[in-house]
């Protein structure tokens, strides 16, 4: 069962914007499967070249445009670096579930949060890598269904954390219950989604890492 916490100061250096630089400049990894964009309002376009594997790679042009004007995630990070590999690792390990990595970007202030105070379907932890970000978090959303939106809420209680996160930092949000991301600067964090107890299975992401 994962519980609601903060703790200062528990992973360093899990991601910089340095590294991410070099991710984001590796085509195959901007698939649009990967690249999640909120709030995107036009239709984004580009031509290929006869060498193009997947056609549906966002060129870094693209990328670099949409990442000053609007909050960005890569999904299906998890090896994206042997820091998050082994991170999400440790995870798997001690709570048994699979475990995937967000990788958010938030570089415009200026914008709206594109959820608001919102709940999650799966349990999450979030380190702050880069930057600070104001997390709040309220009490559990008790019964849940299905048909309820579950972005924007207007919170009328207090909550149960109020924290401002320094790289570093990383926080506990178990699934259901509220919470709201405001970007203080430019920000990099990766969120570590764990399966739900129902669709647990024995297959685990293949953590070995290769050297040469």
């Amino acid at each position: 069962m994962l519980e609601t916490k903060f703790v200062k100061g528990y992973f360093h250096n899990l991601l910089s914007w340095d590294e991410l630089s070099y991710l984001i400049n590796i085509r195959p990894l901007m698939s649009s499967k990967r690249v999640q964009i909120l709030n995107l309002d036009k239709r984004v376009e580009w031509d290929n070249t006869i060498w193009n594997a997947d056609l549906n790679c966002i060129p870094p042009s693209i990328i670099r445009s949409l990442l000053d004007e609007l909050v960005i995630y890569f999904v299906d990070m998890s090896r994206a670096t042997r820091n998050i590999n082994d991170f999400a690792k440790t995870i798997e390990d001690e709570y048994g579930r699979q475990v995937d990595a967000h990788i958010y970007v938030c570089r415009n202030l200026e914008i709206e949060h594109p959820f608001g105070a919102h709940y999650d379907s799966s349990d999450n932890v979030i380190v702050q890598c880069e930057g600070m970000t104001n997390f709040k978090v309220w009490d559990e959303v008790k019964p849940v269904s299905r048909d309820e939106i579950n972005t924007k809420l207007l919170m009328d209680s207090e909550p149960i954390l109020d924290v401002n996160m320094e790289p570093g930092d990383a926080i506990w949000i178990p699934k259901h219950y509220p919470h709201q991301a405001t970007s203080l600067t430019s920000r990099l964090s990766v969120s570590f989604p764990l399966s739900s107890n129902a669709d647990t299975s024995s297959v685990r992401e293949d953590r070995n890492w290769i050297t040469l």
